[in-house]
């Protein structure tokens, strides 16, 4: 079981999730605070861990939050999110991922060296991939695009040699 830190932001009627203690295969966040923002590293190095459950009140996720867990198969990221830091899900055991629309460009190394991700599909609303936003994620094979997309780096994804791109 995870306990989480948070501290007040600037708004004062949200909260940051500072860092946690504990470990699991499970962590759900409280539903009763105002969450906005999850802070670098929470989860770094935590290869117990197999599920995250986000509140929808999460807009930042930071970096290197689950760098390193590599048992991570179930994440499912808030709808209303604004951003994936640099490095948010570096290597990470995330095989498929669902990216809200509301996340309107990725930037880069945000997957980096995701070896297991083989699927992503982005929703409507996302308009940008940087360059390496997939660096090396050797197993990524299908990619589904929104008609939103208005830019994609030639270097996205470097090192994916099997990846195709599916524009809807």
């Amino acid at each position: 079981m995870y306990e989480f830190y948070y501290k007040m932001n600037d708004d004062e009627i949200s909260y940051t999730i500072t860092g946690c203690t504990g470990e699991g295969e499970e962590a759900i966040f409280p539903t009763n605070m105002n969450y906005t923002v999850i802070f670098d590293d929470i989860f770094k190095g935590h290869k117990e861990l197999k599920k995250v459950v986000f509140p929808d009140t999460v807009r930042d996720i930071g970096a290197f939050v689950f760098d390193g867990c590599e048992n991570l198969k179930e994440l499912t990221l808030p709808s209303y999110l604004e951003n994936l830091w640099q490095y948010a899900l570096t290597r990470c055991g995330i095989e498929e991922i669902v990216v809200p629309g509301s996340v309107e460009r990725i930037v880069p190394f945000t997957f980096n060296e995701c070896k297991q991700l083989h699927t992503v599909y982005f929703r409507q609303g996302t308009k940008k991939i940087w360059g390496k936003a997939f660096n090396n994620c050797t197993n990524l094979k299908d990619v589904y695009l929104p008609s939103s997309i208005e830019e994609i780096s030639d270097t996205a994804f470097e090192g994916c040699p099997n990846v195709v791109i599916h524009k809807r």
